[in-house]
């Protein structure tokens, strides 16, 4: 399997459809498919999702971390804002 490391989220980076699933044991990645890439956290190393395919992996999930509670997104392009910004008057 070919490894990717995850990135932490920004902040203003949170999508209002988007979920965080929480890695309840280090010792068990959250997802686990049969594609071929494994994500890893980025504080850490943690296994975090193991055999998934990019497409599932999107901008939409994030992980926390079991071991050192960083929330990971594997999203290689940045998350835009859910809303546009409000105008000042």
């Amino acid at each position: 399997m070919t490894v990717r490391k995850m990135r932490a989220v920004h902040d203003g980076e949170v999508p209002v459809d988007g979920g965080t699933a929480v890695q309840e044991s280090a010792d068990r990645p959250v997802f686990r498919g049969h594609g071929e890439y494994d994500y890893t956290c980025v504080s850490c190393g943690s296994l975090l999702a193991a055999g998934m395919d990019p497409q599932y992996m999107t901008r939409r999930v994030r992980i926390r971390c079991a071991r050192c509670r960083t929330v990971n997104i594997s999203a290689e392009l940045p998350v835009q804002a859910a809303r546009r910004p409000r105008r000042e008057a």
